[in-house]
């Protein structure tokens, strides 16, 4: 059975998949995986490609032979890339190194198809073949995450069979956490992520994500599982083991530490935290900015921005009360607050005539959002 465990960005995803690795009913897959936008993308290009793909036993051999040499390469050259990111990040930092049982890309190119559904699970299972060294009584869960957060009613129209896992942050800290990493670690300006990291953490991640992991609970709670990272931090082993119980599977010996690759210890764990200098605990945290001093870098106005788009739904998952409904903000007393820049929208911008663009673009958002009645 395939399980995916599906976040917004900087919302404790790889927290959560390295806790439940010890599981002998799972084998995750540890690093990140955006599977349909790789293969099934939403593009005319993408489509293009499927249609090809469906009408190739009626094209001429020629034509067949071209295509699926084309296909091969491209899924041989995605592996590889998959394989050097695996091993760079995991496989040589482990405490007890682990020998591959078989070449992964002989492997792959052997059990992929070209079929989406079919592959994921060819894949991931592939890999644990070649790096699981546990003796299970079954074989395990596949397991995989991703912040395909957007492609989610693709993911359950294409696996029908699939358990999700929806990992949600408070709005407030996960767009921070986004902020710190993109504007202060990365030292990028606001528009990096393609236009605007406040308009793509609410609009096309946290906000679609919250409403299909709430439809999806209502409608197959056997399907849909959500764990706020909040209760994961503050009770992980209480956490997982009740993940654990969902998916029919034992709970791992060490359930707030992190391990990959089936319960393995690494040496250091990747650099995650949204801040230089701060390494990655192995032990769970229940509060990563206060423990390391984080500085608090969400204005007022972006506070009330994301609260007047995610209340409703945020009640729904505990994040606000009905006492919070009195906070909410006046549409016209935000478009009084937004229509200054501020410090943090000129912060990193080497180029003038993109940072106009971007606060106009950011402005255009903004009224569209204020003028429309379903906001």
């Amino acid at each position: 059975m395939l399980v995916g465990i599906f976040g917004a960005g900087r919302n404790g995803s790889s927290l959560l998949m390295r806790l439940l690795d010890g599981s002998p009913g799972l084998w995750i897959y540890p690093i990140e995986l955006n599977y349909l936008r790789t293969f099934a993308p939403r593009t005319l290009k993408g489509a293009v490609k499927q249609t090809l793909a469906a009408c190739a036993p009626m094209l001429p051999r020629q034509a067949v032979d071209a295509f699926e040499h084309r296909r091969r390469r491209l899924v041989g050259t995605w592996a590889a890339e998959q394989l050097q990111e695996l091993k760079e990040t995991y496989v040589d930092k482990l405490v007890q190194p682990i020998p591959v049982a078989e070449d992964p890309l002989q492997a792959i190119a052997r059990r992929m198809t070209g079929d989406v559904l079919g592959d994921l699970e060819a894949y991931l299972d592939v890999i644990r073949s070649c790096y699981d060294e546990r003796p299970l009584p079954s074989p395990p869960h596949l397991m995989f995450k991703s912040i395909e957060v957007s492609d989610l009613p693709r993911y359950g129209r294409l696996f029908p069979q699939m358990k999700f896992i929806h990992i949600m942050r408070h709005p407030y800290s996960n767009y921070s956490s986004l902020k710190r990493t993109d504007m202060v670690q990365k030292q990028k300006p606001f528009w990096y992520q393609g236009g605007d990291i406040l308009r793509l953490q609410l609009e096309s991640r946290w906000i679609p994500h919250a409403q299909f992991a709430l439809q999806g609970l209502a409608a197959e709670p056997s399907r849909h599982h959500v764990v706020r990272y909040e209760d994961l931090c503050e009770s992980p082993s209480r956490i997982v083991t009740d993940m654990c119980t969902w998916l029919g599977v034992a709970p791992p010996e060490e359930p707030t530490i992190q391990t990959v690759l089936g319960g393995k210890h690494l040496k250091a764990l990747p650099s995650n935290p949204s801040l230089k200098g701060v390494d990655t605990p192995a032990q769970v945290v229940s509060d990563m900015a206060k423990q390391f001093g984080y500085d608090e870098i969400l204005t007022e106005r972006e506070r009330q921005l994301i609260l007047f788009r995610t209340f409703d739904l945020g009640c729904r998952l505990g994040y606000f009360s009905t006492a919070d409904k009195a906070q909410v903000p006046g549409r016209f007393r935000l478009f009084l607050d937004w229509l200054a820049p501020d410090q943090w929208e000129y912060m990193n911008a080497s180029s003038r005539p993109r940072l106009v663009r971007a606060l106009l673009e950011r402005r255009l958002y903004l009224c569209r959002k204020l003028l429309s009645p379903l906001a």
